[in-house]
């Protein structure tokens, strides 16, 4: 088996790596090859040599190639990992800033930021998956890069590359606090969870089979100070809201916050630029063999075993449940069955397979569909270059500006990314 990494400079990828060591007892990994681009050269050098360490180390016998060249990445993979990021932080930091100035919130996967970011990531997407139907094993292409959800249902519904499966490190941060609070293990927790990526719920908890969702949403209230929201929050909500829904529930103080962060310390994208310099440093380290405790403060929780275990249910076929970012195929029946949304799902060799969960809290319906018309805007609006829907992509968006400054916000923005957006 090869797996291709897209985005191997990342330094997320030493996690990873020690996610594909964990699985090597069930999954035969012949070759791992780590793609990046010219820009990221001097990283991918880095990381190639440490991720090489860390599998000699581990007494594998798994290939590590490193290449700038994608073609030579893709072809023979049976996997694609994306986690690449279009426009490198200096995108991700424009992103954030650009619509602080217009009082908006400056996010890099929801709002004005995740559209920007979005339609960075669509013609390398298109490039990519071109190279994949040509050079790859029928590949199944696992996607990480944000905003997740839109360029997932870009993929499946726009592409129409169906192997594809899109993932967020979330709904992990849910099952890993009931594992927690019931001493149980992970397959004994089902979430009756859906929504879309950074726009989801939890509406049941399960363990081993028993509703435990009252005793949950006591436990997750001790943490509400943590999340921004009033001690009686959950009580009225009677739902887990995904933690970017603090950005929609209490857009005011969300966006103080930013403005606070961004005059002190800088932005999130400013400070991880700092962090990776060091972490950097660190996987320098000739003896160094696995990931440092300091990669803790660059965030992705759980990243690695989010992915690396998905990877092992499409290639062993063992029916584990798994929440990603798939067809809804009446998984929800307020939806319809074609939008990508973030679910429950039975994984097999062949795909996700849906877990029916029936209706939808009536709470969350009416922001989903806002979203998902929002991505869709955005996504024929890049396909047909028509600035148009972009801008009505803009005006639904509850995070978005008012109708006065909509044409100042999309020229700033155009302006930040000459070069990543040839079709306007």
């Amino acid at each position: 088996m090869k797996i291709c990494i897209i985005g191997g400079g990342s330094t997320y990828t030493p996690e990873l790596i020690e996610g594909l060591i964990a699985i090597g007892d069930d999954v035969r990994i012949d070759e791992i090859c780590l793609l990046d681009i010219a820009e990221g050269a001097r990283k991918l050098k880095v990381l190639s040599e440490f991720a090489s360490r860390m599998l000699k180390a581990a007494g594998t016998d798994v290939k590590l190639s490193a290449t700038l060249d994608p073609e030579e990445a893709i072809a023979g993979s049976d996997y694609i990992l994306n986690q690449f990021r279009a426009g490198l932080m200096h995108g991700r930091i424009n992103d954030e800033k650009i619509p602080l100035l217009y009082g908006l919130i400056g996010q890099e996967t929801t709002g004005m930021g995740g559209m920007t970011n979005g339609l960075r990531a669509m013609p390398i997407m298109e490039k990519y998956v071109d190279m994949a139907r040509r050079l790859s094993n029928n590949a199944w292409i696992i996607n990480f890069t944000n905003p997740s959800g839109m360029l997932t249902e870009f993929l499946i519904n726009y592409l129409g590359y169906k192997r594809c499966v899109g993932l967020c490190n979330c709904p992990i941060g849910f099952i890993m606090q009931a594992m927690s609070a019931f001493g149980c293990e992970c397959d004994d927790v089902f979430l009756l969870s859906y929504g879309l990526n950074h726009l989801s719920w939890v509406e049941k908890v399960y363990i081993a089979g028993t509703d435990r969702t009252d005793e949950f949403l006591r436990i997750s209230m001790q943490s509400i100070p943590d999340l921004e929201y009033q001690p009686d929050f959950m009580v009225f909500l009677k739902m887990l809201p995904n933690p970017y829904l603090r950005y929609y529930y209490n857009t005011g103080l969300m966006l103080q916050n930013q403005i606070a962060q961004r005059n002190a310390e800088g932005t999130r994208g400013e400070v991880i630029l700092k962090i990776e310099e060091e972490l950097l440093a660190l996987y320098a380290q000739p003896d160094r063999t696995r990931p440092p405790a300091e990669l803790s403060k660059r965030g992705g929780y759980m990243y690695s075993t989010v992915a690396t275990e998905l990877l092992k249910s499409l290639a062993t076929d063992d029916r584990r449940r798994h929440i990603v970012n798939t067809s809804n195929n009446g998984t929800i029946e307020d939806f319809p069955d074609d939008y990508v949304m973030e679910v429950p799902v039975v994984m097999t060799s062949d795909g996700p397979e849906a877990i029916k969960l029936g209706r939808a809290n009536k709470a969350t319906i009416g922001l989903i569909s806002t979203i998902k018309n929002y991505e869709r805007l955005t996504i024929e609006g890049y396909l047909k270059a028509d600035e148009s829907l972009i801008k009505q992509a803009m005006l639904i968006h509850p995070l978005g500006p008012d109708e006065e400054r909509l044409n100042d916000l999309w020229s700033d923005l155009k302006r930040a990314n000459t070069g990543y957006f040839p079709c306007f």
